[in-house]
Parts: C-alpha cells; structure tokens; sequence
C-alpha cells in the first residue's frame, strides 16, 4: 500500500501523520487526489497574520495558501474539520463511513466484528 491508500484505510476521512513528534502541532495527509495537506498550530501569530491563534491548513506545496481551524475545541476537532474539508468529495459518496470513523454511529471502526 501506498501512503495515499493508507491514509484512507478506514473510510473517507485522512488519517493524519504526525510530523516532528509529540507535541509538535504539525500534520500531514493526502486528499483522495493526492494532494498533500499540512495542517499546523499557530500559538503566536505575526502581525501581518489574517488569522487569529489556530490552526492552519494548506496545500504542502502551497503553504502560502492557507485556511484557518479553531483550536477551541482541541486538536481532534481541528484534524477532523480538515480532515472533512480535505476529502468533501469522498465523504459525500460515503457518508455512513465517515460517520463511522468520527464515532457517530453504534458501530466502532476498531472493533472486532
């Protein structure tokens, strides 16, 4: 399997990477196209920044092209909001699955079956 494949094991949602280890505020994960994301936490913004204290998301290779994620409701909201604003399309083909993979179904994507 291939990063992108794998990213996608569990349903329409990415499954982030952790970049720079614990605590490092910074993720990554492929769209179903292929596109890398970066997604990364802003404690201190510059002056000029457009956005408050959060988390940005971003193409990788286009980090200059950012969109903004509260942080008020954690880390886990943050990677599922970008996580459904990433892979959209996918999750509308396949909304049963994505509620499955957030928890929001009886059945639990871990379990044993």
């Amino acid at each position: 399997m291939n990063a992108q494949s794998d990213a996608y094991a569990n349903g329409p949602l990415p499954q982030w990477t952790q970049l720079g280890g614990y605590g490092s505020g910074t993720f990554e994960a492929p769209d179903p196209t292929g596109v890398m994301w970066r997604l990364w936490a802003v404690d201190d913004p510059a002056p000029d920044d457009p956005f408050p204290r959060g988390y940005r998301l971003a193409p990788r290779d286009d980090l200059d092209n950012t969109n903004f994620i509260t942080r008020e409701h954690g880390l886990y909201h943050a990677l599922d909001t970008a996580g459904m604003r990433i892979a959209g399309d996918a999750i509308r083909l396949d909304p049963d699955g994505a509620r499955r993979q957030l928890g929001l179904t009886e059945e639990r994507p871990d379990s044993p079956q």
